[in-house]
């Protein structure tokens, strides 16, 4: 009787172990990582151009005005598939409120954004199109300071003083070995020697002070005279 009843109770059970072997996953068996996500999808321009103390990065801040990024991605050339990148930060805790895609120094501490996006109030994952964007060192330089400042004097009201035009699109060819008209014998940009080029003896020395404008005063962040020098010095990449 006993032995009927075992068999009885076994024939019962079969549907149900049947059926824990679905074939399915169940959430249980996956590892999922916390938080939020941001995508970031467009074509990066001028990566190559950044020496190894910079990083190109996708990270997020805790601080809207943060120095040091909380959580980074570096972006590399595995990122980019036939020119366009596709590239997810995941793991964003809810601390995070900006991510941006932007250049951080070996301590993670923010150099320059390209873009930048609010994380406060997303759920899940947050898209990040950037479009085409130069992103390289010359780049940077362009929109963090030409752009910002310099081009006021340089070409913004369709006039240039001392015939530079520091606008985007026409600075490169202004400035890369071409000779100042205020320093004989020198060029405004001398390619792999930034002590011997008038821009940056102009913004990070004394020398425009005999000129009808001193332009020591225009920059006046450290590390932005440090990101022109270098990019000078390595060769004044466009």
């Amino acid at each position: 009787m006993k032995r009927h009843n075992f068999a009885s109770l076994f024939l019962a059970a079969l549907p149900l172990l049947a059926s824990c072997d679905d074939g399915r996953i169940y959430p249980e068996t996956v590892a999922a990582q916390e938080g939020k996500a941001v995508k970031l999808e467009g074509v990066l321009e001028g990566m190559d151009s950044w020496s190894g103390s910079y990083h190109l990065a996708i990270a997020g801040f805790s601080d809207g005005n943060g120095e040091y990024a909380d959580i980074s991605k570096i972006i590399t050339a595995t990122d980019v598939q036939d020119g366009k990148a596709s590239i997810v930060l995941s793991g964003i805790k809810e601390d995070i409120v900006e991510v941006r895609l932007c250049v951080l120094d070996r301590l993670r501490r923010h150099i320059v954004t390209f873009e930048s996006v609010d994380v406060t109030a997303a759920s899940d994952t947050v898209r990040m199109n950037v479009g085409t964007r130069n992103v390289g060192m010359f780049g940077a330089i362009q929109q963090s300071v030409f752009n910002t400042t310099c081009a006021n004097c340089h070409g913004a009201s369709n006039e240039a003083a001392a015939g530079l035009y520091l606008t985007e699109g026409r600075s490169y060819a202004a400035m890369v070995g071409q000779p100042s008209s205020k320093v004989e014998g020198r060029h405004i940009v001398e390619p792999a020697a930034a002590d011997k080029s008038v821009l940056y003896q102009a913004l990070a020395g004394d020398i425009s002070a005999a000129w009808r404008y001193n332009h020591q005063s225009e920059v006046t962040s450290t590390d932005m005279l440090l990101l022109i020098s270098n990019w000078i010095n390595n060769g004044a990449k466009e």
